[in-house]
């Protein structure tokens, strides 16, 4: 806990009104993220906030609230644009939102890479990148509203992950600015990869992200399709066809079991409670040869689909990833999802036993992204909520199904199935963050003797 009961009145003297903001209620609404998708989160992090919202406008100016929290031992809780899962940013014991969201300016942008502020949204760096005739490598559902360090401290992959990996995969994120949390913070530049990794899904505990170098891709106008089967495992076999097939260009590869697209009420004129759905975006120079693939599966391709979306400016990237369970809580609000990856040979008999044990208690939702250069089905399965109990029964079938779980009912690092990194990510933290202020609570291991208590 901070050690001065009167650091608050100290900070909003210390800072100008235009950073320091203690409204109770935008503080609470700044405190949250999109942890209620899982029931157990709910109910464990609802009464949690911080103290007040610093929102500085330079990073000098970030420095300054980084130190001014290391001499008064008060934590601080890196926020992006809010989008995350798993109570990322929600503080465990008070003291310091700090919203980079301010730090928002493209600093250098060249043919393949770009240099961007840390609370810069995904949605400007795509709509500037189109000046240059460029675009992102991959992006989340929510990149209009997520910003870049929150994406990189937080998220894992996205749209256009069938292409370019993960965060982690080599090549994608080429360097990135950290500063410290100490009486004097310093700022790191890590570019090495195994240095990266560091910082990459870490939850901002082990740094403050202030900047980001990324690669980029050249511009492709993709066309957005959306296939519609009568039988889910010809609507995975189809997708798996179009996954491996490298010569097919394609940003998304999304499956959704029925009837989870019926929840899409902007599009829902061309789903139906008994088809599942494939939704691509695809080269328009390959949807010839995609479609001719979709009719050996006896498929049924809306072909004025892409106008649709077009005229009605929408995104076919709004009814993928995340933003299913989205669109299906909204409908049914009791329900939560699970995450995980399930084999590339074996993923037709995992699904078969998860629908053998569970039916409709289990809806099947695919991603189809590569990893490590290997192609893999990613999966955010919608599950019917009942109780913990049920919930940790469908979680001890997916890992006995051999299906890898990362866990979305915890706000704990390592829990969460995405830790390959912690040991690393703790050594940063101990040496980044001598007093353990940064998000404390949000791992289980100790980075140093330090800790708040």
């Amino acid at each position: 806990m901070p050690n001065s009961d009167n650091w608050l009145d100290e900070m909003i003297e210390a800072f100008e009104a235009e950073v320091v903001n203690v409204r109770q209620a935008y503080v609470k609404r700044m405190s949250q993220d999109y942890y209620w998708y899982s029931p157990i989160l709910k109910r464990q992090l609802e009464s949690h906030f911080g103290d007040c919202v610093a929102a500085p406008r330079t990073e000098q100016e970030l420095m300054n609230v980084l130190s001014f929290a290391a001499k008064r031992k008060i934590p601080v809780v890196p926020r992006g644009g809010g989008t995350g899962n798993y109570g990322q940013i929600v503080p465990l014991y008070g003291g310091i939102v700090l919203d980079t969201s301010k730090l928002n300016q493209a600093i250098e942008i060249k043919e393949g890479e770009g240099t961007f502020q840390a609370g810069m949204k995904l949605g400007m760096i795509e709509k500037t990148l189109h000046e240059s005739d460029q675009e992102l490598r991959f992006f989340p559902s929510t990149f209009m509203k997520s910003t870049l360090a929150g994406f990189i401290a937080g998220g894992t992959g996205g749209i256009g992950s069938i292409e370019y990996g993960t965060l982690w995969d080599e090549g994608n994120v080429l360097e990135l600015t950290i500063v410290t949390v100490e009486e004097t913070p310093r700022k790191l530049k890590v570019k090495k990869k195994e240095e990266l990794a560091k910082y990459i899904h870490s939850y901002g505990l082990s740094g403050v992200l202030t900047e980001a170098k990324i690669t980029l891709a050249k511009k492709t106008n993709w066309n957005d399709m959306l296939i519609r089967f009568a039988d889910l495992d010809q609507a995975l076999l189809f997708s798996e066809k179009v996954a491996i097939n490298s010569n097919i260009k394609k940003r998304l590869i999304s499956v959704c079991e029925a009837p989870l697209s019926t929840s899409f009420s902007p599009i829902e004129r061309y789903t139906t409670k008994e088809d599942a759905t494939v939704l691509l975006q695809i080269d328009p120079s390959h949807q010839e040869s995609v479609t001719k693939l979709a009719s050996t599966y006896k498929a049924n391709v809306e072909d004025t689909f892409p106008h649709y979306i077009h005229i009605n400016k929408l995104r076919v990237s709004d009814f993928s990833w995340n933003h299913v369970t989205l669109w299906w809580l909204k409908q049914h609000t009791k329900d939560t999802y699970l995450q995980g990856r399930f084999h590339p040979d074996h993923y037709l008999e995992q699904v078969k036993q998860l629908k053998d044990r569970f039916g409709d208690k289990v809806l099947i939702h695919f991603e189809w992204i590569k990893v490590k250069g290997a192609v893999v089905p990613s999966s955010q399965p919608v599950i019917r909520y009942h109780s913990p109990a049920r919930l940790q029964e469908i979680i001890d079938a997916f890992h006995e199904f051999g299906i890898k779980v990362s866990n979305p009912h915890t706000y704990l690092l390592e829990e969460g199935g995405k830790d390959d990194w912690i040991d690393q990510i703790c050594v940063a933290k101990g040496e980044n963050d001598p007093y353990s202020l940064l998000n404390p609570g949000k791992t289980k291991r100790r980075a140093n003797k330090k800790q708040i208590r």
